[in-house]
């Protein structure tokens, strides 16, 4: 393979992608400025006995597990409003974090941790803390199954993957607390994010307090039933289906269709692209570049960067996602005859 053919041809794929898709992701942010607190706070008091033990991978000297209070808000005037701010300490400053409904129940994050412990400990499964990220709005904490009844071998390549648990909050309303599983192919440590195929469980939002015991005993039946086997036998088979070599004009198929990656920023895939190229990981097999490769090199690059952001965590389910659709629309089933089949056997 000729990579600085390949090269030059990238340069005229990344020129000609359109940029449309830059409007499409501005969002309006309301302007609280004249804005001031109209009762006392709501202090959310916070448990500190499950602190991280792997450092916040977005930012090493922001603890998870600071105070929060919930603060309802008023105008100069003395206008009343429905929206609270939800604040804490950062850096020495009062900082607003999020702007929530009256009704909306901010748990901490410590809480969620606590209770992610909880589920952990009743599944009966072996867990390992692979990463924390918090930006201070947004918290995440992955921990990979060591359990080998929960891993199993991609078809073809023999890479395996294995189920990931996440614990999911946030502070703006963005994200809804809650634990999600999805997979992880151990070798590099690659997290593989898929909405299509991982499982989730969330804890409401409201001012009514939750049943946690509830919630644990509904999480780990999601873990301990066939679900999580199924899921994850579907995603290997899934994965299976990206050994097919892949070419220039497929890069340009899977660069323009929405459904695969046309919906990747173009300097996101750019990178990808190139470091499947030009890293002496790839091709991971044989002498040509296949699906399987790009897919790796992408969650690659968005699982470990130096300051993960909630961009490259979403980049990270659109990748797997939209390459795991074009393996599924291209993949050529092997033809089976039915004069060899049992049924046709005398």
């Amino acid at each position: 393979m000729n990579n600085v053919l390949w090269g030059n041809k990238l340069d005229t794929l990344l020129n000609n992608k359109q940029w449309s898709s830059k409007m499409s992701n501005l969002e309006i942010v309301p302007n609280w400025s004249n804005i001031t607190n109209l009762e006392t706070p709501q202090i959310i008091e916070v448990d500190k006995a499950d602190k991280p033990v792997i450092t916040n991978t977005f930012d090493n000297d922001l603890d998870p597990f600071l105070e929060i209070e919930k603060v309802p808000l008023k105008t100069d005037l003395g206008g009343g409003s429905s929206a609270h701010s939800v604040r804490m300490v950062l850096n020495g400053k009062d900082t607003e974090v999020g702007v929530v409904g009256a009704n909306y129940l901010c748990v901490p994050n410590s809480k969620i941790a606590e209770v992610g412990s909880e589920i952990r400990s009743r599944s009966g499964m072996k867990w390992t803390e692979s990463k924390v990220f918090f930006d201070g709005k947004v918290y995440r904490r992955t921990f990979v199954c060591d359990d080998g009844g929960l891993q199993t071998s991609v078809p073809v390549v023999g890479d395996i993957v294995a189920l990931v648990m996440e614990e999911v909050n946030s502070y703006d309303s963005s994200l809804k607390a809650g634990i999600i599983c999805y997979f992880m192919r151990l070798v590099c440590l690659n997290g593989m994010r898929s909405k299509a195929h991982q499982i989730g469980y969330e804890f409401r939002h409201s001012l009514n307090n939750i049943n946690w015991e509830n919630e644990i005993h509904q999480s780990v039946v999601q873990l301990t039933g066939h679900n999580p086997q199924l899921k994850l036998n579907m995603f290997s088979e899934a994965c299976g289906k990206l050994q097919k070599p892949i070419d220039f004009q497929e890069l340009k198929v899977l660069s323009k269709n929405p459904d695969y990656l046309g919906k990747l920023p173009t300097q996101q895939y750019g990178q990808i692209v190139r470091n499947m190229l030009v890293s002496q990981n790839y091709p991971q097999s044989g002498s040509e570049f296949t699906a399987w490769d790009l897919l790796n090199s992408g969650t690659e690059i968005l699982w470990h960067q130096k300051k993960i952001t909630q961009g490259a965590i979403k980049n990270n389910a659109l990748v797997v996602d939209g390459l795991l659709q074009y393996g599924k629309d291209t993949h050529d089933e092997p033809f089976v005859d039915p004069n060899q089949t049992d049924m046709f056997q005398s």
